[in-house]
């Protein structure tokens, strides 16, 4: 099978290859460059660099193209005068230029005694230590551009999204001490896990369209706001039967509030000077959520452990209160919003504001998936995004059992280590790749990344050995370090500019499916057939798609 047959490479990038890479700074950059300067080959004033040469020389004529004057001469002479004038001020010109040189060097050596003998074209010293080491980087860069406002917008975001994904981590050390000390059995923590994929998959169809209607940050808010209250409400009901309503309405807020979200990092980074840092950006995002998902665990099991399972959950629902405070101070970013609740209102009456603006939105959400999902750039990244998150319900549910079965591996020491292996590595080279996907585009990023997914998911499924299988399950995790920031910003480029918040939300739709749906198909095919079954239909899946 040719590549050019598979699916998911006949993805046309959205925008213009060169908009992905990052502008190079010419000198029309420079203000200095668009003021009046001189031009020697017509002798005429103009903005040097501003304009071609074929411009130029046809331009108007300028102040310093005339003759003197005092020059006085008949229509028939006239003409041979402007070639001997034009010289004499050229000479003029540089005269003058030299003079104003020499005086701007006197005046800084007498400024700066230290510096004589030096360059005066010697760029200023870059600040040494770890400001100097940002500035270098690519981070550094980006930041660089970002007004005050585009850098607290940004931090607030992505800090906030590593922040509840801290918070989903907490909670599922507390989950068996929650169902002994309730009863409810395993059963029971299966179904107070899946309660709030299943919310998401209810809420991702409305929010994002209700994200477009009234705005980001109102959804932002009241999304986080009542996942705090589902989190609370949680540690605080005394049975599975409150638990569940209580889950499944915590599920839905948060479908909201990833609806706006993404929606407001998408709009943010659609302006021009940070379009060419989009990729750069979600990576940064992606490896914070990946820190949260690493030390949620962590942090979860020290407050249950001190605490008890409903002291962590009450303890955990002020994570996703305070984000919800700190996003009430953000501006809006969506022009496109047609009607905006006031962030002044108490919290009941933005929530009250909220449902009365959702009056119609199931109907209006269905038509706009509806029109995106006859797009192929929608098909194709609807496609990317099952595969991505079709490789991590692999991850989760086929390499435990198989490292347990074949190696007689350990939960602590063994599986875990291997699990913040691929942690790290999503950390560490998420930022990179987001980086790669702004120079050289989204699309040549997607097929090194599906190759790599695939060995790496066919080797860890027939692997042996030990060291065999930990380097196969590294390069697997690699190719999806690679693969996930690329796909992020091709999802964010070709979402419309007035249904934003819906496209970015079929796409959710597509992971949360993939990601109740997987682990439970996985999972039955481990138990008919044992080993590399799971893993080698996964990598197989991969790279059909």
């Amino acid at each position: 099978m040719s590549f050019s047959r598979v699916p998911l490479l006949r993805l046309r990038y959205a925008t213009n290859f060169a908009e992905a890479r990052p502008r190079r700074r010419s000198c029309q950059d420079w203000p200095v460059c668009r003021l009046p300067k001189f031009s020697p080959a017509s002798g005429s004033t103009r903005a040097f660099c501003a304009s071609s040469p074929s411009t130029s020389s046809s331009s108007s004529v300028g102040p310093l193209s005339s003759g003197p004057s005092s020059s006085s001469s008949s229509s028939s002479s006239s003409s041979s005068r402007p070639a001997a004038t034009t010289s004499q001020q050229q000479q003029q010109h540089q005269q003058q230029h030299q003079q104003q040189q020499q005086q701007q060097n006197q005046q800084q050596q007498q400024q700066n005694p230290s510096s004589e003998g030096t360059s005066t074209s010697q760029k200023p010293a870059t600040p040494g230590g770890f400001a100097g080491w940002f500035e270098s980087t690519s981070l550094g860069e980006a930041w660089g551009v970002c007004t005050k406002l585009e850098r607290r917008q940004i931090a607030t975001v992505s800090l906030s999204a590593a922040v509840l994904n801290l918070g989903f981590g907490v909670v599922i050390p507390a989950l068996p001490a929650l169902s002994q000390q309730l009863g409810f059995g395993g059963l029971g923590v299966g179904m107070l896990l899946a309660a709030p994929s299943l919310g998401r998959l209810i809420g991702n169809l409305p929010s994002g369209a209700l994200s477009d209607r009234i705005g980001r940050v109102p959804c932002m808010v009241a999304g986080t706001l009542i996942s705090s209250m589902g989190v609370l409400g949680t540690g605080l009901a005394g049975s599975l039967s409150v638990m569940l309503p209580i889950r499944l309405v915590q599920g839905m807020g948060g479908s909201l509030s990833a609806a706006a979200c993404t929606a407001y990092l998408a709009n943010l980074t659609q302006r021009p000077h940070l379009l060419p840092y989009r990729g750069l950006i979600l990576g940064v995002q992606g490896a914070l959520i990946s820190v949260g998902y690493v030390l949620g665990p962590a942090v979860g099991g020290l407050l249950t452990d001190a605490f008890g399972a409903q002291a962590a959950y009450c303890a955990v629902a002020t994570l996703p209160a305070c984000c919800s405070a700190l996003f009430a101070t953000l501006p809006e970013v969506a022009s496109n919003a047609q009607a905006k609740v006031s962030l002044k209102q108490s919290p009941l009456e933005g929530l009250r504001s909220v449902m009365k603006q959702s009056q119609g939105l199931w109907t209006e959400a269905i038509g706009t998936w509806a029109t995106l999902l006859r797009d192929k750039n929608q098909q194709g990244a609807l496609l990317g995004n099952s595969v991505l998150f079709l490789n991590y319900a692999a991850m989760v549910t086929a390499v435990p059992l198989q490292t347990f079965d074949t190696f007689n591996a350990t939960p602590g020491r063994d599986i875990g280590k291997i699990f913040s292996l691929g942690s790290i590595i999503g950390i560490g080279l998420s930022p990179l790749a987001g980086r790669w996907a702004d120079q050289y585009g989204r699309m040549p990023l997607v097929m090194p990344s599906v190759v790599i997914m695939t060995l790496g998911g066919l080797t860890t499924a027939f692997a042996q050995d030990w060291g065999l299988f930990v380097a196969a399950y590294f390069f697997w995790s690699v190719g999806e370090a690679i693969f996930s920031p690329a796909l992020s910003a091709y999802t964010a480029d070709i979402a419309p500019k007035a249904t934003t918040g819906s496209a970015l939300a079929l796409s959710r739709q597509a992971q949360d499916l993939v990601f109740l749906v997987g682990p439970l198909g996985l999972g039955a095919l481990y138990d008919v057939a044992p080993g590399a079954s799971a893993m080698a239909t996964t990598a197989l899946l991969t790279a059909v798609g």
